[in-house]
């Protein structure tokens, strides 16, 4: 089973960043101003979300909102962004602006959903995990790109901390969930998110029942592949050094992950589909394909409303089903027969739970066998990109950035637990969690 521990976070310091009475934009609702015998931290001009979904022009936005925004540490533009993330570090710590938690604990995270953004529902439990390669106890779901992971490998290395948590759920249904769940708590951090749903982390009094209990769960990785297997290779990094070869497994700082662990039995996580934007491919192929003409896909005009009413949830035993979206506001549902598409899987080296996700037929029947964007092509991210909105895909395409684009269904958690059950991956970009968890609620130190 899964090693789980408390852990000695870094926070952006309740002495510079608590307000006393509570402020507006981070209250509960129906709660009280004031909050006595514990601290508030309003983050919220502080925080941002993890480094793969910034871009150009939020990375501006966040730089110019406070001159302590965590993009300074996640993602700084000017420089070798690296040694500058790693010295801003060590400057806010040294004028305190950051400071180190004075004892291990446990915290609880939880934010809010796009119907109640004021209320944080879908609760986790912030700790520190054991690395461990994937296998019986910490599984992974999807594939992960190399570009990323070099990237994040020496932003890691230089910075000495892991910088956002990484997302891992599992599924239990016992009552002692909601036991252990109870706790009381201390100081709180809170911040709204770019959608203004709301973010919160509390401290938990340490307790070895909430430990044991999260120690006895199977993970799976939902977010977060590439910091997770970032945080592996770092660690080999550190103890092939003879200086700390010997040292016993959970002793070094790197030999641990920070992790939000989320009962995806109990509550109610939101996946979101990632639509793929092509580049590169043959303009004809694209034609017959919108007219039908490509056996065995069929198609039909849609409207765009119609489309993403049509995908909005998984169907695993229906035709798998992509939308198309073409230039001059063209939009085609795209299907092909479940057993037809079944008949195709047989041919790849992929488990039977893989093969029946309309992602994994996404990639094989329509992205290789027709478009011709094979592993390599993907691989090298110039003529395959991603979006998690439907809006952006068009625009892109409207634009000329994108030739087309395809549209797909969200992956659901039961899928996700049978792929990872059987020790298989999906395809990159098969799930994405929303909201995201937020850079700067907490910082994990790797260095000894």
């Amino acid at each position: 089973m899964p090693q789980v521990s408390a852990l000695q976070p870094i926070v952006y310091a309740p002495a510079r960043f608590a307000r006393s009475p509570i402020l507006d934009r981070i209250r509960l609702p129906d709660e009280p101003a004031d909050a006595p015998g514990r601290s508030v931290s309003d983050l919220t001009d502080v925080a941002c979300p993890p480094y793969d979904v910034i871009d150009t022009e939020l990375q501006r936005s966040l730089l110019a909102r406070n001159s302590h925004n965590a993009i300074r540490l996640e993602l700084p533009r000017d420089g070798d962004p690296h040694r500058a993330a790693a010295e801003t570090l060590a400057a806010w710590v040294e004028d305190g602006t950051l400071e180190r938690r004075p004892d291990a604990s446990v915290y609880y995270y939880a934010h809010a959903t796009t119907d109640a953004p004021d209320e944080p529902t879908v609760q986790g439990v912030l700790a520190r995990v054991l690395l461990e390669p994937y296998g019986a106890d910490v599984r992974a779901h999807e594939h992960t790109m190399p570009g990323p992971k070099a990237e994040r490998l020496e932003h890691l290395r230089v910075t000495g901390a892991q910088l956002s948590p990484i997302l891992a759920i599992y599924f239990d249904a016992s009552e002692r969930y909601r036991h252990v769940m109870s706790r009381a708590w201390g100081d709180e951090w809170r911040a709204r998110d770019e959608d203004g749903l709301l973010h919160t982390l509390a401290e938990v009094e340490p307790d070895d029942r909430l430990l044991r209990y999260l120690s006895r769960q199977r993970l799976y990785i939902a977010d977060g592949h590439h910091r997770y297997e970032t945080a592996l290779a770092h660690q080999a990094t550190v103890r092939a050094d003879p200086a700390h070869a010997n040292a016993p497994p959970g002793a070094l700082a790197a030999d641990w992950m920070m992790i939000v662990l989320v009962n995806a039995e109990l509550e109610e996580l939101q996946v979101l589909p990632t639509h793929r934007l092509i580049r590169g491919v043959d303009a004809a192929i694209l034609e017959r394909l919108a007219d039908g003409a490509v056996p065995p896909w069929s198609s039909i005009g849609r409207s765009e409303d119609e489309l993403l009413s049509a995908l909005r949830q998984p169907d695993p035993k229906g035709p798998a089903t992509f939308g198309l979206l073409l230039p001059g506001g063209r939009s085609v549902e795209l299907s092909m027969d479940r057993a037809e598409a079944a008949e195709r899987m047989r041919r790849e080296r992929i488990s039977t739970a893989v093969a029946a996700l309309d992602v994994a037929v996404l990639h094989a029947a329509l992205l290789d066998d027709v478009l011709m964007l094979g592993n390599a092509a993907v691989a090298a991210e110039d003529r395959l990109t991603y979006t998690r909105s439907a809006a952006e895909a068009r625009r892109a395409v409207e634009s000329g950035e994108a030739q087309a684009a395809l549209l797909v269904r969200p992956t659901g958690l039961e899928q996700l637990q049978a792929v990872a059950g059987v020790g298989d991956v999906m395809p990159e970009k098969s799930t994405y969690f929303y909201p995201k968890l937020l850079t700067g609620m907490a910082f994990y130190s790797v260095e000894d």
